[in-house]
């Protein structure tokens, strides 16, 4: 397992070599008017020499979903909403497959599809739009490691401010906050390491 947790994509070059099929998930951004920031990251990674599959959660089957995780070494999931997200992973019956993708192979998530890699998102309550979602009637999600992760900390002040805010309202929780050029590499649940991107 090798779970790749960063908004700079930089990082990705270490851990897979040029030409590997990478499946990307912009379903987080489904409901985004604004679709830049994705676009933006298909072409980075085109440029870094991988191969993208474009895989949609939302208008694909289950089996089509499938059949392409077991074609890819890799799964890029964008950001944008974590709970509309989460609510498609689960309305489609695909979350424990890219757990057993993750476990198996590379998982990489940016923003959204770093939250979802911790044991729940409902921490994101300031951060993300939960009514986006109004078929998600359960927070749990990949549980992949046993931190609670605030991605783009310090990228704005607004931005930081609610992060500080989530911080203080659950304190019960154990955050990490990274900054975007920062990536947290995740071994297993409980081992991980934060490096700097650049």
């Amino acid at each position: 397992m090798k779970i790749l947790l960063s908004h700079n994509k930089e990082i990705i070059k270490e851990y897979l070599p040029k030409n590997s099929k990478v499946g990307f998930i912009a379903t987080a951004a489904d409901l985004k008017d604004d679709k830049r920031y994705i676009e933006k990251d298909k072409k980075d990674l085109k440029n870094m020499k991988f191969k993208l599959i474009d895989i949609d959660i939302t208008k694909e089957s289950k089996d089509e979903i499938r059949e392409k995780f077991s074609d890819i070494d890799a799964i890029f999931v964008a950001g944008g909403n974590c709970f509309y997200l989460l609510q498609q992973l689960k309305k489609k019956n695909v979350l424990k497959e890219l757990i057993n993708f993750a476990n198996d192979k590379i998982y990489i998530g940016s923003s959204a599809g770093a939250c979802i890699a911790c044991p729940s998102i409902d921490y994101v309550q300031k951060l993300d739009n939960k009514y986006q979602a109004p078929y998600l009637n359960n927070y749990s999600a990949m549980n992949l490691i046993d931190k609670y992760i605030l991605p783009h900390y310090q990228s704005s002040k607004e931005y930081t401010e609610l992060i500080n805010e989530t911080i203080k309202e659950y304190k019960d929780l154990d955050f990490l906050t990274i900054r975007n050029n920062q990536a947290i590499i995740v071994e297993n649940r409980s081992n991980y390491k934060i490096v700097n991107t650049n």
